[in-house]
């Protein structure tokens, strides 16, 4: 697959539990830049938190996990991009083959849903900056392909996306590796692109971030999964696998 070298002495080392490993992303669709990460998804057996190692992020997965996957964008971006690099008792490959297509217009709702998180800013920032930009990036990139996916042209490269739009500045915008410390203005353009998307967001049902995950709490939701993402509680990686199931 031709992942350079310099990447590869990154990888770190797999649980024991490990029963499969593929690669998705750019990596695996042989068009990734100078910086890009190489995305990897393990099959475990035991839940756990995703792991960044230099430009290696590596996002663990059990069956049950992966089993919400079916219908959502990510299992249509593994089904379109994923490279199975080994799979100890075909599982993964089954997972990979079962994914279906995505439902667009309930995706686009549920992302819409999602973007009340937004409507509380003047009580969030900025103490909640780099979570709520991170989920506003995440929402973006996934109302991005299932748009791309609507259209007929499913695409899961934001080079690709950007050339498309013609608005070059997605690219450094949505990128996995960000430079730089959380900014008001990154947010500020995120959430302008997702409202052209979506449409204006509906209001905060809570009136913070805080207020969400104490009401939410006895509920356990999508918007209770995207406060604790928000929040940062639950780590600074992945949106895919720091919840019990795939939002999007």
């Amino acid at each position: 697959m031709n992942v350079p070298a310099r990447v590869l002495e990154d990888f770190p080392e797999l649980p024991a539990d490990a029963e499969g490993l593929l690669i998705y992303g750019s990596q695996a669709r042989q068009d990734a830049g100078p910086d890009s990460d190489l995305d990897v998804l393990a099959l475990v057996t035991t839940q756990r938190p995703s792991t960044d190692a230099g430009y290696v992020h590596v996002s663990y997965y059990t069956r049950k996990q992966l089993s919400t996957g079916i219908g959502t964008l990510f299992g249509a971006h593994l089904k379109r991009d994923a490279k199975i690099v080994w799979d100890r008792h075909g599982y993964l490959t089954r997972a990979v083959e079962d994914m279906d297509e995505v439902d667009t217009k309930r995706l686009l709702a549920r992302a819409r849903s999602l973007s009340e998180l937004f409507t509380s800013l003047e009580r969030d920032l900025p103490k909640y900056l780099p979570g709520l930009l991170r989920q506003a990036r995440y929402l973006l990139r996934s109302c991005l392909y299932a748009q791309a996916i609507a259209d007929g042209a499913p695409c899961f490269s934001v080079r690709e996306l950007a050339v498309r739009h013609e608005d070059p500045c997605l690219t450094s915008l949505l990128a996995s590796r960000q430079p730089g410390e959380a900014t008001t203005s990154d947010l500020e353009q995120c959430l302008s692109r997702l409202r052209r998307i979506i449409g204006e967001f509906p209001p905060s049902e809570h009136g913070s971030l805080e207020a969400t995950v104490v009401n939410e709490w006895a509920r356990p939701s999508d918007i209770l999964s995207m406060a604790f993402m928000a929040l940062g509680v639950t780590g600074k990686t992945s949106d895919y696998a720091e919840v019990e199931k795939i939002l999007l």
